[in-house]
């Protein structure tokens, strides 16, 4: 039977726990790759239909045989870049540091065992449209930290670490060493997945899974500090562990319903009043983090990609124009052939800016187009704040050279319905927005 996991540890995961398993799996096993997704569900405002089997290409590409979504022309024999990498001058993310693996560290301090607080309970995760993603087991220790053990449908195995009250930067890495009643030691990399959880990738070390799941004692050292847990009831947690996965690929499991959905209820209004109602949302949390198009994304028929991507500005990145100017940049790095691109003025309205424009590649004769509009938006500096909170939302479609007067009409369609709501003033909530939320905050 599945249990529930306690709030504290759903937290964890929802938080973005699990959503780091991909990129440390990945590390442990360069063979671990994900499966792309079919595409989803008809955009409508506020609800995705059931996503639809077959009939299109797989979520993430452009008429399945283009290059990846996000790169611009770059040849598939090369890795993988970033849909779109931050603009520079990007505001940075509070907390201390994490030091990484091989730099100076303090000795370790002695810290208290701790020992189980009721018992290790086990719960299935999902994909944003439903499906079956992992398994997590999770336990809390009367020493203020958590442990959580997560497997996915290729049996990889990733240990979080959760530390509550902590302020660690996500994506810093740093090394740990893993040791089971001193017998059984291994040093891994870890990254932070949020600012009070670390991720460790156990991958498909049956040795060091075998060990924590019959050991007494498991200690985790990073740098400066060593955190040990009594392993009591984890035989029957990864027991538990296994049969959830089992039944999960069986398809015999009771999932339960996804946290988020496939796409922002205010982003498929929009959609929606652009006239894109036809379009399919792709459940973006299938595709490994450094292939994904976007935060948020489409496919209008099988030959356009559509996509929102937000990113927070600190002061540094500039005003709008080189902000814009600094983004075009970036995508000239990711096209391995001509580049040439084509941008309008800025458009400056009361709630915010905007700018329109087309970016092509030509690589050996595959010539892609990318429609692009930025909107730029400036909230207020809030109480508290050392600085005003500055968003750039960045809508793509992206298609062969062919089909581009598809991919900018869809673009100019969002640009009018964003273009009439920036005629009024921005309603400015009454406490600072998080960034991520910036494509729902929309007026």
């Amino acid at each position: 039977m599945v249990r529930s996991v306690s709030s504290t540890i759903a937290r964890l995961l929802l938080a973005g726990a699990a959503i780091s398993f991909a990129g440390v799996a990945a590390a442990q096993s360069a063979n671990n790759e994900q499966a792309q997704p079919p595409a989803g569900g008809l955009i409508l405002p506020g609800t995705v239909q059931t996503p639809q089997q077959g009939g299109s290409p797989a979520a993430g590409t452009i008429g399945g045989g283009g290059p990846a979504a996000g790169t611009i022309g770059a040849p598939q024999a090369q890795p993988q870049r970033p849909a779109a990498a931050a603009p520079q001058g990007a505001a940075p993310k509070p907390g201390a540091p994490v030091p990484a693996q091989g730099g100076p560290a303090a000795p370790p301090k002695a810290s208290k065992t701790g020992t189980l607080k009721g018992e290790w309970k086990v719960q299935p995760q999902v994909f944003t449209d439903g499906s079956f993603k992992m398994c997590a087991v999770g336990a809390e220790f009367d020493n203020n930290l958590h442990l959580l053990f997560l497997r996915n449908p290729t049996k990889h195995t990733q240990m979080i670490l959760g530390i509550p009250g902590a302020q660690m930067p996500p994506g810093q890495r740093t090394g740990v060493k893993l040791s089971v009643d001193g017998k059984v030691t291994r040093e891994l990399g870890a990254i932070v997945s949020q600012p009070n959880a670390l991720a460790i990738g156990l991958g498909d070390d049956a040795d060091l899974i075998k060990a924590i799941s019959t050991g007494k004692t498991l200690s985790i050292e990073v740098p400066g500090d060593t955190a040990t847990f009594q392993l009591k009831g984890t035989t029957k947690a990864f027991s538990d562990l296994n049969s959830c996965v089992d039944q999960g690929v069986a398809g015999t499991l009771k999932l339960p319903p996804p946290s988020e959905p496939v796409i922002d209820p205010a982003l498929a209004k929009t959609l929606v009043d652009a006239g894109l109602q036809s379009a399919r949302a792709i459940p973006v949390d299938k595709i490994p983090p450094q292939q994904r198009p976007g935060d948020y994304a489409w496919q209008i028929g099988d030959k356009v990609l559509g996509s929102v991507r937000s990113f927070p500005l600190g002061e540094a990145a500039g005003d709008f124009a080189k902000v814009s100017d600094t983004y075009a940049e970036q995508l000239k790095k990711s096209c391995e052939g001509t580049y040439t691109p084509a941008f309008a003025a800025i458009e400056t309205l009361t709630a915010y800016k905007l700018r329109t424009g087309t970016v092509s590649c030509d690589s050996n004769g595959n010539k892609i187009h990318v429609a692009v509009l930025m909107q730029f938006i400036e909230l207020p500096k809030q109480q508290g704040q050392e600085q005003a909170l500055r968003i750039l939302n960045v809508y793509s479609h992206e298609s062969a050279d062919a089909d581009k007067a598809q991919a900018d009409n869809a673009m100019q369609a969002i640009a009018k319905v964003i273009r009439e709501k920036g005629k009024e003033p921005l309603k400015v909530p009454g406490q600072p927005q998080a960034p991520a939320a910036a494509p729902a905050a929309k007026p």
